[in-house]
């Protein structure tokens, strides 16, 4: 948790000070702040607690929040880390919301799986709040090191497995693709995915009658493996945003809402 409350005012961890005493925003509970070499400066709550926001936080999933933050504070944007919207399902925190003079954004940061009935419920939910939407999924180490390089900083991985909702975050950008964080490079990648066949061996054997039977030798398409093609990193200072609506659609088990969809644009 980046954000906690001092004095019943928002205080951020990177420049919040040791010795104040910092509650929790939602169970308004004590929460102590930690700073460290390895793990960026963040608030966790005192055990015991049941607080759906103690839920902890992977090191990269808080880097990413506090990157994004910063890169859109450099350049002048309004924005809040782990802005609080009412209308939203389960953990009504979106990581970073910016604000322009025309549009209202939430940025999420997908770290983790997240199921399909509550991205789409949240997804949704942004969409009838007026509230335009970009979903990052992040790319894993061994997904990074699986890569073949490629001309001008892109890669290519021939078998990648994508979690589900990674397929709904694709196809909501409506034959755009999708833009990834890379937590080893501190970057993002845009991604487009596409269809990945593997070859089934022939093989032969004889029946019962005797008779030489055969299978195989052919292509088919994989259901669980897709081909995903990288661009070169992008810093978060070297990218823009852009906002299409995008009309609602369902196609293989997938929903996606009628919504103000938002996408990087490089420099």
């Amino acid at each position: 948790m980046l954000i906690a409350e001092h004095n019943s005012s928002r205080v951020s961890a990177d420049t919040a000070l040791k010795g104040p005493e910092y509650l929790c925003p939602k169970c308004k509970k004590i929460v102590i702040l930690k700073r460290g070499r390895i793990v960026i400066a963040h608030f966790s709550h005192k055990p015991p607690t049941n607080c759906s926001w103690a839920r902890g936080e992977t090191k990269a999933h808080l880097e990413a929040k506090q990157i994004v933050f910063d890169g859109l504070q450099a350049r002048g944007v309004t924005a809040m880390l782990e802005y609080v919207v009412d209308t939203l399902p389960g953990d009504r925190r979106a990581d970073v919301m910016a604000w322009s003079t025309t549009n209202v954004l939430a940025i999420e940061l997908q770290h983790t799986s997240i199921g399909i009935p509550e991205i789409e419920a949240r997804a949704s939910a942004y969409s009838r709040a007026g509230i335009a939407q970009i979903w990052l999924p992040f790319l894993s180490s061994a997904a990074l090191s699986a890569s073949e390089p490629s001309s001008g900083g892109t890669r290519f991985i021939e078998r990648y497995s994508p979690r589900p909702f990674e397929k709904w975050v694709h196809g909501f950008g409506g034959g755009d693709g999708m833009w990834m964080y890379v937590p080893d490079e501190k970057a993002f990648r845009h991604a487009k995915m596409k269809g990945h066949q593997t070859y089934v061996e022939s093989s032969s054997w004889f029946g019962e009658g005797g008779e030489e039977m055969s299978a195989g030798g052919f292509y088919k398409w994989s259901k669980r493996y897709r081909e995903l093609t990288l661009s070169k990193p992008y810093k978060i200072h070297e990218l823009l945003i852009s906002i299409k609506p995008r009309t609602a659609r369902s196609m293989a088990g997938y929903n996606w809402p009628a919504a103000s969809v938002a996408s990087f644009v490089p420099q």
